[in-house]
């Protein structure tokens, strides 16, 4: 799972700053993916990527309420990856 130290690495975040602002753009992070359908028991080094990187963009963009109110397309198809198979096909 995903936690402040790798975020803050994979952010690029100074060493023992942002740990506040970090665990908030991670839990919202989870939280997203969640809502979308991705539990955050999902195992892996994918779900890892995903998490960090939605929870760095968001870090990237605190305070920008603008571009904080689309999620990229890159990471909303995402989900489609991680999203567990309910057996339906089409």
């Amino acid at each position: 799972m995903v936690n402040v130290e790798y975020l803050r690495r994979f952010a690029g975040a100074d060493p023992g700053e942002d740990d506040a602002v970090l665990k908030d753009m991670l839990d919202a992070a989870v939280d997203w993916y969640e809502k979308a359908g991705v539990p955050r028991t999902t195992p892996g080094a994918s779900y890892n990527f995903w998490v960090a990187n939605l929870a760095a963009w968001m870090y990237d963009n605190r305070g920008n309420a603008e571009a904080l109110a689309t999620i990229p397309a890159y990471i909303v198809s995402s989900v489609h990856q991680l999203r567990p198979y309910d057996g339906v096909t089409t």
